[in-house]
């Protein structure tokens, strides 16, 4: 498998080195430097004060030609409490070299684009889950995100491949990654597949997948999902589905079951974004888990001049599984520099 990879970064550098002969179009670099601070007091059974998604970000993306790209998103700290913050930060650092966590590097891949294809080699996230894994980790307010997305390492090593139609309303890809399941990326022998259908047709957009996740030699388990997004001038309704209720304690398999995230968003205008989100969790009948709800209202506010730079948000939340109610309020700043 180590020389099957092997053959393909050979081959995108091949791609790269004619890619830069043909021309020099699109050169640029550009670096982010993204704090994001939370309070989180939360109300309920087990009261408490957390950082929320408390962070901070480095991100870095640029072009060598109209056919050549990268991205690189660093997850430099981050935490949610005050007295374990720089504890949870180091575990980002120390989770290098492993699959079965995030670690400080979310994404480091490059495209390679030549007309209607797109070669993707590195560290990206698995072509699965819905339209909540469109945002960026930083924008994300987690409580309110759904199990995959809080559970899920998502982010692994491999390469993908993506054609889009001619008129650019549908794009399909397929994609190969190291399983979250195996300790250690390549050298633990399990594997990711997956297959998405992402589309852009008028008012719907969208995001169906299948994946494939190796669990264990010769074992894989099924994940489904299907996001789906309509578009109605200044709202936006989002339901995700996917066949899963979390992942076992054990982080070795998934949870039988389905989950629902929702949003319905309204956006009167480029400094305001507010929405409802939620989720709904769906056990089956035989486990010992109860089904578990969420509903939130979000308010985002871009208060710079022609500039969604800084983001002031706040929310409340009520959890059933808390039994209680969460507020949140925040500042999140994108510090960046044009290098060229």
């Amino acid at each position: 498998m180590k020389k099957y990879l092997l053959s393909i970064a050979a081959l995108l550098l091949g791609l790269l080195a004619h890619s830069q002969e043909a021309d020099d179009l699109g050169n640029y670099a550009e670096i982010s430097v993204i704090p994001r601070l939370d309070l989180n007091p939360v109300f309920g059974s087990e009261p408490d004060f957390t950082l929320g998604n408390s962070s901070l970000y480095l991100y870095f993306e640029g072009a060598a030609s109209e056919h050549f790209s990268w991205t690189v998103s660093s997850h430099l700290l981050g935490g949610s409490h005050f007295n374990t913050f720089f504890e949870e930060s180091g575990d980002l650092y120390r989770g290098l070299g492993y699959s079965d966590t995030n670690n400080v590097f979310d994404l480091a891949y490059v495209d390679l684009s030549f007309g209607n294809w797109t070669f993707t080699l590195g560290k990206d996230c698995i072509t699965t889950g819905g339209h909540e894994y469109d945002d960026d980790d930083w924008l994300v307010h987690p409580q309110l995100a759904s199990p995959l997305w809080n559970d899920l390492a998502c982010y692994q090593w491999g390469g993908k491949v993506a054609w889009t139609t001619p008129s650019e309303m549908s794009t399909f890809s397929l994609q190969m990654t190291a399983s979250p399941f195996g300790e250690h990326p390549f050298s633990s022998g399990l594997w990711t597949y997956s297959a998405q259908w992402s589309g852009e047709y008028g008012w719907y957009s969208p995001l169906w997948s299948v994946s494939a996740f190796g669990t264990e030699p010769g074992r894989y388990t099924w994940l489904f999902s299907l996001g789906n997004q309509f578009s109605f001038d200044d709202w936006t309704v989002t339901l995700d589905w996917s066949n899963t209720s979390g992942m076992t304690p054990e982080y070795d398999d998934f949870m039988k079951g389905s989950t629902l995230h929702g949003r319905i968003g309204y956006t009167p205008s480029e400094k305001w974004d507010l929405s409802l989100r939620g989720n709904y969790v769906f056990t089956p009948k035989d486990s010992l888990l109860e089904n578990w709800w969420n509903l939130g209202a979000v308010a985002e506010f871009y208060p710079l001049r022609d500039s969604q730079d800084l983001r002031l948000h706040a929310f409340i939340e009520y959890d059933s599984l808390l039994g209680g109610l969460e507020l949140c309020a925040g500042v999140l700043y994108n510090l960046n520099f044009k290098l060229w």
